[in-house]
């Protein structure tokens, strides 16, 4: 899963590794596999808020060329 806004960009690959970044804070590279089971829990959450986003963004683009 790969998010990109203006100034931040976050990758989160499932048993692979983790990327964040942003124009303040930098570059922060993780492997999933260093990352404790709790924080495993809330960026499965994340990942699935952002299929939701992009469902959403989907009907509302879809909806808007028929």
């Amino acid at each position: 899963m790969l998010i990109k806004t203006d100034g931040f960009e976050l990758e989160i690959s499932k048993g692979g590794e983790i990327y964040l970044g942003s124009l303040k804070k930098g570059q922060t590279f993780l492997k999933w596999s260093d990352v404790d089971e709790s924080i495993k829990s809330e960026l499965e959450n994340i990942i699935e808020k952002a299929k939701n986003l992009i469902l959403d963004s989907e009907n509302l683009l879809l909806n808007q060329c028929q």
